[in-house]
């Protein structure tokens, strides 16, 4: 669905013009009732099952960015292919199949936050606060955290015995 120029998820994670690279200045909004709490070890353990999932929504982000692109382009110069409407039903498909894998990852109990850094966040507890594990595409395991009202950029180096589930 386009909004403002940029196409949305419901999950809320964007992806277009507007915010390509959410989370790394952006403030985090989640909701930790009746979330499960993960600990750092935990949160390490579901990586085999994320990676592969947040690989492939990496890439098609790319193809979607690319089409995207393209389309902004026709647009801006007045251009009317002939193909246009097939192109913008192949970007509202990549979209929804985009959409539905962001949301099996989040049904894991996680929040994707950025596609083109690979963020993901994982809801925990540090001293009874409620914080959030995160982890980039390419790091071997989940070290490090922020709190609920932080992104990327004010993430903090893990201390494994710091943070209880």
């Amino acid at each position: 669905m386009l909004h403002g120029g940029s196409y949305l998820f419901q999950s809320g994670v964007i992806y277009g013009q507007l915010r390509g690279s959410l989370g790394r200045t952006a403030k985090t909004s989640f909701e930790f009732s009746g979330k499960h709490l993960f600990t750092p070890q935990e949160a390490s353990k579901l990586l085999p099952d994320i990676k592969p999932k947040l690989k492939e929504l990496m890439e098609r982000k790319k193809v979607l960015a690319a089409l995207h692109s393209q389309l902004d382009r026709y647009h801006l110069y007045g251009l009317k292919p002939t193909d246009m409407a097939e192109r913008a039903a192949q970007l509202d498909a990549l979209i929804e199949t985009m959409d539905r894998k962001v949301d099996e990852l989040e049904d894991l109990g996680v929040k994707v936050k950025d596609l083109e850094l690979g963020l993901v966040d994982f809801p925990a507890e540090r001293y009874g606060d409620k914080v959030l594990l995160c982890w980039m595409y390419g790091e071997p395991e989940v070290s490090y955290w922020h709190g609920p009202d932080e992104g990327y950029t004010r993430r903090k180096t893990l201390r494994m015995q710091l943070i209880q589930p």
